[in-house]
């Protein structure tokens, strides 16, 4: 064999090697989504707690309610978590990065010795398509009723930099702190509106798509 048929023959099976490699990847490689529904906490990490309530329960119940609406929506959603599992921070943005989803919601509870109402978290860079997602999902809890309309916040609550969730994941995100765990008035409001909650935030992610 001449040293011009080798080098095809080199070129034939490298050109070979490269399709296979991209056809294995298209195949292994998950389907993308639309939005990625983030429940805060979960297993051992159970986040705030109030009078034998724990906010790992509370965040998952309504990210499944959520998820439901969104599917009846015809939005293609993943959960981060669908049981009580911990899952790391790392993982959550990896799940989302890898489909790569349009849209990424973490829902949590907040916490405090005082205060309530709800308040929705996005990158200090403060993207156009964040801000958006966060003021719409935070407009429709308002129709439905909420004790405070806290705003649309950049950054980090406790100092510098963002929530991890934010800063670790390809797509328009935001963190949404569903009403305060240790309020009363903030629990009976999440317990009494679970539904319309849901409901209204899987309206503003479609909205927002």
């Amino acid at each position: 064999m001449n040293l011009n048929k080798k080098r095809i023959l080199i070129i034939g099976i490298a050109a070979a090697v490269v399709i296979a490699a991209a056809v294995i990847g298209a195949i292994l490689r998950p389907p993308a989504v639309d939005v990625v529904i983030d429940p805060g906490h979960g297993g051992n990490d159970v986040g705030a707690q109030y009078e034998g309530r724990n906010e790992k329960d509370d965040n998952l119940d309504l990210a499944l309610l959520v998820t439901d609406n969104l599917k009846d929506m015809g939005v293609k959603v993943k959960l981060t978590r669908d049981d009580d599992t911990f899952i790391s921070l790392e993982k959550r943005c990896k799940i989302a990065n890898r489909r790569r989803a349009k849209l990424f919601v973490a829902l949590h509870r907040n916490s405090a010795d005082s205060g309530k109402g709800v308040e929705i978290w996005i990158s200090s860079d403060a993207p156009q398509k964040d801000t958006a997602l966060a003021e719409n999902i935070l407009s429709e809890l308002d129709e439905v009723g909420i004790s405070k309309n806290r705003g649309v916040k950049a950054g980090y609550a406790r100092g510098d930099g963002n929530y991890y969730v934010n800063s670790h994941t390809n797509m328009a995100s935001c963190l949404a702190e569903i009403g305060f765990i240790t309020s009363e008035e903030d629990n009976k409001l999440l317990d009494d509106n679970l539904n319309a909650y849901a409901e209204a935030i899987a309206t503003a992610i479609k909205n927002t798509l």
